[in-house]
């Protein structure tokens, strides 16, 4: 059975991913349990913006508004959208990843998201990565993941071009260092 502790925690892609649509990603762990897992990938931008979002659904936001990032969340549903938040506003669909953080995906949520009233952290998901019962698990042994604890900086006041970085330097590692393959060759 899964880990539930590797809720609230950051899967780095390790060097085996390099190439797949994984490659280079961290994806922040909002549920593990034994019916599978559920992430957001958390370092890379969707090819919409706030802007765009805001249209598709029918919304008017204020041009100060909408500075909050599209992120491409996973491969997995990507019409559907998802707000990753602080907890300072909780919505009709909130549900608690961690103390201080929660994860959202009501109209209300989204509206919030892309208005002056937005909670005081907020970053919106286009998609999820999603694993089936033991998926991760298997993947996790098969070396493909490592894992960090979460970190509210790093999700919410990290340039989205260093969290991989920031991510893997916590655990006191540098990715680019890592071997490929191993063995003789």
């Amino acid at each position: 059975m899964s880990d539930p502790t590797l809720i609230h925690h950051f899967l780095l892609a390790t060097p085996a991913l390099a190439g797949t649509y994984f490659g280079e990603s961290i994806i922040y762990l909002c549920r593990h349990d034994a019916s599978g897992a559920m992430g957001l990938m958390v370092n890379r931008e969707a090819k919409m913006n706030a802007r765009a979002l805001a249209r598709s659904v029918g919304l008017q936001p204020p041009a100060d508004a909408l500075a909050v990032n599209v992120m491409e969340g996973g491969p997995v549903s990507p019409e559907q959208g998802f707000i990753l938040h602080s907890d300072d506003q909780l919505f009709e669909s909130s549900q608690s990843t961690a103390p201080g953080i929660a994860i959202s995906t009501s109209k209300d949520a989204l509206a919030a998201a892309l208005s002056l009233e937005a909670p005081t952290h907020a970053a919106i998901y286009l998609g999820y990565t999603g694993w089936g019962p033991g998926q991760l698990d298997d993947e996790l042994e098969a070396n493909a993941w490592l894992t960090a604890p979460a970190s509210r900086t790093i999700l919410f006041d990290c340039p989205i071009d260093l969290r991989r970085a920031r991510a893997s330097a916590a655990l006191g590692i540098d990715l680019r260092l890592m071997a490929t393959r191993i063995g003789h060759g």
